[in-house]
């Protein structure tokens, strides 16, 4: 699986269609996100409270900063272990958000579906970029895991999490969330400390601009 994950990532940073691409599609996402989507409860909260309002279009915009690093090579371990965290975390809470939506009788429309694969896309950058998350050690892993804790209390207790539907209950996505942040959070911890312990593609993942 690791093996077929590295094989994917190589071919896309060595096409420079594809790369560049994904990561306009990925810019494009962020923006309209950010304004369509976050934009009137940006405008409505404190300036400290940014980082944690508009979840899935900076996940989108870091992946982003991520995958044009690793194309020029760089490898930034502690940088890619929280994006990648990021980018799986809020792919399937928004995955989940639209399927209770959907599953309450909320209406299907173009936007909705449209949305819930493009998470699908998020979700798989996440995995892609998590390959070069080591190696880590154990305080950089805390601090990740910590981040993404303390999201949730600002989300939750001080009630900046996203905007719902009428379909979808606020405690939902609460335990949705709590639950992929346990879930991811005991996947890192798992992780080997080197990334020598894990079979990588032959093929190196630096290319040329």
């Amino acid at each position: 699986m690791i093996r077929f994950l590295h094989t994917i990532l190589n071919f896309i940073l060595k096409n420079p269609l594809i790369f560049w691409g994904g990561m306009v599609a990925n810019l494009l996402g962020a923006v309209i996100g950010g304004v369509v989507w976050y934009g009137p409860q940006l405008l409505a909260s404190p300036i400290w409270a940014y980082p944690f309002i508009p979840d899935c279009p900076l996940a989108a915009f870091v992946a982003t900063i991520a995958l044009i690093a690793l194309r020029a090579g760089k490898r930034w371990p502690a940088f890619n272990a929280l994006v990648a965290f990021g980018c799986m975390k809020y792919g399937l809470w928004t995955l989940a958000f639209w399927s209770r939506h959907w599953l309450a009788g909320g209406e299907i429309e173009p936007i909705s579906v449209g949305l819930f694969v493009t998470h699908m896309g998020l979700f798989s950058e996440g995995l892609l970029i998590g390959l070069y998350a080591l190696p880590l050690n154990l305080p950089r892993r805390l601090a990740v895991i910590g981040w993404y804790v303390l999201s949730i209390f600002v989300d939750y207790a001080l009630a900046f999490h996203p905007p719902l539907t009428e379909f979808v209950p606020v405690e939902y996505v609460f335990w949705v969330a709590t639950s992929l942040t346990a879930v991811l959070g005991v996947a890192l911890l798992a992780l080997p400390y080197t990334n020598a312990q894990i079979v990588t593609s032959p093929v190196q993942a630096r290319v040329r601009p």
